[in-house]
C-alpha cells in the first residue's frame, strides 16, 4: 500500500470514528482540519457560498481565516470553467488574476475542491508554502477524500436539521398543557413532556425507558377509585380493532382525569401515545 494510499484509509477511518463517537457540530471543523495534517498544507478552509453576494470562510485552519466574505462571481466563473473537478495550481496564479488572494497570502501552490455543488456550492481550499508533488497518488487520495468530505457534507446538515426539528417539536409538545407520553414498541425508547412528568412523579421530561413509562402509568392507574373499571377497559382496548381509546374517565382522590391511548405507526416509528387530559380543563 503507498503512502497516498495509507493517508485516504487513515482519512476515512478517523471520520468514521468521529461519526460515531463525537458531537456532529464539530465533524466538519475536524475533518478539515485532518485533510491539512494529512496532506501537509499551511492552510485549510471551508468555502461556503451564503447567497449571491457571499463566499464565506468557515473551520479555517489558521483560525484567523474564518469569517473572510469573497465575491461567489469569479469563484463560480472559474469552477464552471474546470468543469466542477478538482483544481491544482502548483503556482498560484497573478495577484489581479486570483479570485482567492486574500486567503492565500504567502503560499505558492493550492487545490481547490469543489466537495458539493447542489444545492449550495462548497469548496476546500488547501494552500502550501512550498510546492507539492501532484502526481497521480497524490490526485488518487484527494479524490477518494473529494467523496468523502461530500458524503459528511450531507450527513452533518442532515444532522443539525433533524437536531433543530427535535428540538423545536419538543418545545412545542412541552408546552402543551396535557401530559403526553409515547411508548415506542421496540421496548427501547420512550418519551414524556414536562406536565407527563409531573402528573407521573419522574425525574424529568424527555427520553424515558418504555419500562419506567409503563409503570409509572400502572401506578397512577392503581391509584384511581374507579379501577375495576379501568381494568375491564384495559382488555377492550388491546382487543378492539382500533386498538385505541379516547376520554376515558381515571377517577383519582382529587381530580379526574380523561385519558386517551392512541397508535402511532409510521414506516420510522411505532407505538403508543398516551394523553391525560384535567377533565376540569
Amino acid at each position: 500500500m503507498s503512502t497516498w494510499e495509507r493517508k485516504a484509509l487513515n482519512f476515512i477511518n478517523q471520520t468514521s470514528r468521529w461519526d460515531k463517537e463525537k458531537h456532529i457540530s464539530s465533524f466538519l471543523a475536524f475533518s478539515i482540519s485532518l485533510v491539512k495534517n494529512l496532506m501537509g498544507a499551511t492552510i485549510a478552509l471551508q468555502l461556503e457560498f451564503e447567497d449571491e453576494t457571499t463566499a464565506r470562510v468557515k473551520c479555517a485552519s489558521p483560525l484567523h481565516l474564518n469569517d473572510i466574505v469573497l465575491s461567489p462571481e469569479p469563484i463560480q466563473k472559474l469552477l464552471y470553467a474546470h468543469g466542477f473537478k478538482t483544481i491544482y495550481w502548483c503556482g498560484l496564479p497573478p495577484p489581479e488574476e486570483n479570485v482567492f488572494k486574500e486567503i492565500m497570502p504567502a503560499l505558492v501552490s493550492a487545490l481547490i475542491m469543489p466537495v458539493n455543488t447542489s444545492p449550495d456550492n462548497s469548496l476546500l481550499i488547501l494552500g502550501w508554502s512550498e510546492p507539492p508533488s501532484f502526481d497521480a497518488g497524490f490526485m488518487e487520495c484527494i479524490e477518494t477524500i473529494r467523496l468523502r468530505l461530500k458524503e459528511i457534507l450531507v450527513h452533518s446538515r442532515q444532522q443539525i436539521y433533524f437536531q433543530q426539528v427535535a428540538i423545536r417539536f419538543a418545545a412545542i409538545l412541552h408546552a402543551i398543557p396535557h401530559a403526553l407520553v409515547f411508548i415506542n414498541n421496540d421496548g427501547l425508547s420512550g418519551w414524556v413532556n414536562q406536565e407527563g412528568a409531573a402528573l407521573l412523579g419522574l425525574s424529568g421530561p424527555g427520553e424515558q425507558l418504555p419500562a419506567v413509562l409503563s409503570d409509572a402509568i400502572m401506578q397512577l392507574r392503581n391509584k384511581a377509585t374507579n379501577i375495576v373499571d379501568i381494568n375491564r377497559k384495559v382488555m377492550q382496548l388491546f382487543s378492539s380493532p382500533e386498538n385505541s381509546i379516547r376520554n376515558w374517565s381515571w377517577e383519582l382522590a382529587h381530580n379526574t382525569l380523561l385519558v386517551s391511548c392512541l397508535p402511532v405507526t409510521t414506516q420510522q416509528v411505532s407505538g403508543r401515545l398516551w394523553i391525560f387530559e384535567n377533565a376540569g380543563q
